[in-house]
């Protein structure tokens, strides 16, 4: 059975002291855990840490997914094609939500797919802080690199 991971941490802020951990608990997951998919945002520097992880461990694991989630159903002109780094997107809404809302209504379906979430959650507030206490909530394996 295919298993999923996704991330959640802070659009601002460093996480370059946590590559080495980071890069264990994919390995681990993919190695002792049957985990091929792993879901990330684009939108700030956590979603671009794990994502670039993810893309430099498919030349060691060719078989993993890398997919960005889009919380917002792109527009034509901006669609100039996807990062090199992932394998595909995807847009988890059923319906139009209210923009302010989108990120956050994401974020819960995006819990709901995976069996692991990576956090890079520092500080108790935000919309990565509130899903990984969604995903607890849901009883999903959450992993803290801080």
């Amino acid at each position: 059975i295919m298993k999923a991971c996704a991330f959640f941490g802070h659009r601002d802020y460093n996480y370059e002291e946590y590559r080495a951990a980071l890069k264990s608990s994919i390995v681990d997951l993919i190695e002792n855990h049957a985990v091929t998919q792993f879901y990330s945002g684009g939108r700030g520097n956590f979603d671009e840490f794990a994502s670039r992880m993810v893309y430099e461990l498919k030349k060691q694991y060719p078989h993993i997914r890398n997919t960005l989630v889009l919380s917002y159903i792109p527009k034509e002109k901006e669609e100039d094609g996807l990062p090199e780094k992932y394998d595909d997107s995807i847009y988890l809404l059923e319906k139009k939500v209210p923009y302010r809302y989108a990120i956050a209504k994401t974020n819960e379906k995006i819990v709901e797919r995976a069996d692991f979430i990576i956090s890079g959650v520092q500080f108790s507030r935000g919309g990565a802080y509130q899903a990984c206490e969604y995903a607890l909530k849901k009883g999903k394996t959450v992993i803290r690199l801080l």
